[in-house]
């Protein structure tokens, strides 16, 4: 048995694979194994694993017939590992020649669950090093050790959580095994590291997250284009796939409330649900161009429930507001455009206010709404018991009104 077991799902990529494979066959640790999976490539992906399986007889290959997502891929290689420990890789990343051997070190001294190491993020184009600081800040854990139930409801808190990716964590093996199966059969993509970091955490007694450990070398934009605009149909796979993760949330939960002992779990759901609409509408966001913003909006709505949607736009709002609220020329160019965005986004998201249902148990919701609306009067942009009018409304908004009164009634 080896100590590590280390699984790349591969699919059309095989110009990086193997530098990836050997960052892990290089490393100064060598008792492990590398399982990759070739989820049904239709490039000579499968044909360069077979050449790194002839070359180091610690790799091993499987493929799958017909492509299944990265979930299933993970899946397959986690329940034929052997190892003590279970790191998962992307296929055009790789780690430091050191990892394994710091990893094992640091494991013998703080026996553990879950390891959550760092990330040195490598820009491979001009919109990644843009975005290389974020990414770091965000895949740097901050050094510390939880215990039982707090490792769920810490990793999706709003403020002072956790990353939720599977690479640049190691698990202990018999755990990763355990999860993997216990994880529905789908096909799902983008948001099954978060699914699978439920389940994981749901799992686990105790993690540690490993000070000063720039050990996984993410490489940022290889095999994708980082910085381009979404299409509505990209945006709309992505709302669905997002909706789609927080429904196999719901279902393991009610699968497994019972021999999975905890009484929060409804608080552990409202939470993933609040980090997944985020993304969701962080996308919509950033990468929709402004001419689809109305369909993107559409999309969103079809996925998830209005107050759900209301919120984040409010999120909008509040940081609009506030950027002018404390702008020191409010006459100036910047502090217009926020203006001008901050009662854009509130006649929208009254606008579905006015038409759809909401759940005014939503807390994140109400509490998203509340500070906004207090920056707004704060700002002076509205009174303190207005609304803004539909008169004068863009021709964006009044296409948004005319969707969305045939979108609500058909949810």
């Amino acid at each position: 048995m080896p100590v590590f077991s280390v699984i790349i799902p591969a699919y059309n990529n095989s110009r990086y694979l193997p530098e990836c494979v050997h960052s892990i066959t290089g490393q100064s640790f060598g008792d492990l194994e590398v399982v990759i999976v070739d989820d049904a490539s239709t490039d000579d992906t499968y044909a360069v694993m077979q050449d790194l399986a002839k070359e180091d007889p610690r790799v091993k290959v499987l493929r799958h017939a017909a492509n299944a997502g990265t979930l299933a891929a993970r899946r397959t290689g986690v329940q034929v590992s052997r190892g003590t420990y279970v790191l998962l890789v992307d296929q055009d990343d790789t780690l430091e020649v050191n990892t394994l051997t710091d990893l094992h070190e640091y494991a013998a001294a703080h026996p553990s669950d879950i390891y959550h190491y760092g990330v040195r993020v490598e820009a491979a184009t001009e919109s990644a090093r843009e975005a290389a600081q974020g990414m770091t800040s965000f895949l740097t854990p901050k050094p510390r050790a939880l215990h039982g139930d707090e490792i769920l409801t810490t990793q999706f808190a709003q403020h002072d959580g956790f990353d939720w990716h599977v690479h640049h964590k190691m698990f202990r093996g018999d755990l990763a095994r355990r999860a993997y199966s216990m994880a529905a059969n789908t096909r799902l993509l983008l948001s099954d590291d978060l699914y699978m970091c439920f389940i994981i955490d749901s799992l686990a007694r105790t993690y540690e997250a490993i000070p000063d450990s720039p050990w996984y070398v993410y490489h940022l934009g290889r095999g994708e284009t980082l910085g381009s605009q979404l299409t509505v149909k990209a945006f709309s796979t992505l709302a669905e796939r997002d909706a789609k993760a927080l429904k196999l949330i719901r279902d393991f939960v009610n699968e497994h409330r019972r021999d999975i002992s905890r009484d929060d779990w409804v608080a552990r759901v409202t939470n993933v649900r609040d980090r997944l609409i985020e993304h969701t509408m962080n996308e919509w966001q950033d990468n929709l161009p402004e001419a689809d913003k109305v369909e993107g909006l559409e999309a969103a709505l079809r996925c998830w429930p209005p107050d759900a949607v209301c919120g984040e736009l409010y999120r909008y709002v509040r940081d609009y507001a506030y950027a002018f609220l404390v702008a020191e020329n409010r006459d100036s160019e910047m502090a217009q455009k926020n203006k001008t965005n901050a009662l854009r986004y509130l006649q929208m998201v009254e606008n579905i206010e006015a038409m759809g249902t909401i759940d005014e148990r939503n807390e994140h919701y109400l509490e998203l709404r509340s500070v906004a609306r207090r920056h707004l009067i704060d700002s002076g942009l509205i009174a303190i018991t207005s609304r803004t009018s539909n008169k004068g409304q863009s021709g964006l908004l009044q296409k948004l009104t005319r969707r969305i009164k045939q979108i609500l009634p058909k949810m």
